[in-house]
């Protein structure tokens, strides 16, 4: 009788010790690992330059590996991401720990075209949805379905790259960043310079479908390490150093607030400001608010320079 006691203890403690954690996903750009900006010329490894006015993808499909072993997807099942846009929130989960991400570079099949077995009209979706009409638009009707990625910029190039054999399966171990008791963050580099190797850029290039250029595109995906660990998920003194946000009774808590930080924003996910603070000589804040859902914060030093800025999902 003990011993039957004991075991189902177990199965209990095991059962509760996984909490709910948010869990977002950065997909930051780079270029030869310095940070990337759209309309900035660039010296591709190759010798040639380029400047790339947008390059937006789809992601789609997010299956986490945690805690032993375990799987998880990700909701919604497609995301946009665009190179100022690359934050993804996967939802409030059930994981202790994570070890492995695997996504597809694309829209599956079942979304993208009449046949698919999921798909609707894109006139159907709300505006705000990934798969609705986009600027640059992100569809090539029903005969031939989404673009997975689309790219321009110069010397004149655009790659619209469109068909069922270009999406392709993203997988990585990963290191997550416990940002909180109740936030994960899985910090990924987008390696825009690899995405672009072995394509020759000198002279006007359009293709639109799965040219020969746009099949190397998508082939880097796979060759080319065009998804990394970012260089801080690997430093583990970056998770210690960091302030942290929680939420209780008393609202929206900012902890560990570094000595350097002098005042604080709270920002919903379009930017709109919603408290500015000052904050010099504390290290932690509370926050009595009314919001719901994705907001940012924000720290600032006494020139203004941003210190860091924390995602988190308000409940």
């Amino acid at each position: 009788m003990k011993l039957l006691f004991l075991l189902s203890l177990i199965c209990f403690v095991q059962l509760i010790s996984f909490g709910q954690k948010n869990v977002f996903l950065n997909l930051k750009p780079v270029f030869s690992g310095a940070d990337f900006e759209t309309g900035v010329s660039y010296q591709h490894p190759s010798g040639d330059f380029l400047s790339i006015d947008y390059l937006n993808y789809y992601v789609s499909d997010i299956i986490i590996t945690h805690d032993g072993g375990q799987m998880v997807t990700a909701s919604p099942a497609v995301f946009l991401v665009s190179m100022e846009d690359h934050l993804l929130s996967l939802g409030n989960l059930q994981v202790e720990s994570i070890e492995h991400i695997e996504f597809t570079l694309g829209v599956p099949q079942r979304f993208n075209t009449q046949d698919g077995s999921e798909s609707i009209d894109i006139s159907s979706y709300p505006e705000d949805h990934p798969l609705s009409f986009q600027d640059p638009s992100m569809y090539w009707g029903w005969a031939f379905g989404y673009m997975h990625v689309v790219t321009a910029g110069s010397p004149t190039f655009e790659l619209h790259n469109v068909g069922p054999q270009l999406a392709k399966q993203i997988s990585l171990d990963v290191i997550p960043t416990e940002t909180s008791n109740t936030q994960i963050d899985l910090e990924l580099y987008c390696n825009v310079d690899r995405w672009f190797n072995s394509i020759t850029l000198s002279g006007m290039l359009i293709s639109h479908g799965a040219g020969p250029e746009n099949v190397q595109m998508m082939s880097n995906l796979l060759t080319e390490e065009v998804f990394t660990v970012s260089a801080q998920a690997l430093i583990p003194e970056y998770i210690a150093q960091q302030a942290f946000v929680y939420h209780n009774a008393e609202g929206l808590n900012v902890a560990n607030i570094p000595s350097q930080a002098t005042s604080l924003e709270l920002t919903d996910q379009l930017g709109r400001l919603i408290i500015s603070q000052y904050v010099s000589g504390t290290s932690a804040f509370s926050i009595d608010i009314e919001q719901k859902g994705l907001v940012f914060v924000s720290l600032f030093n006494q020139d203004g320079l941003e210190l860091e800025t924390i995602k988190y999902i308000m409940p």
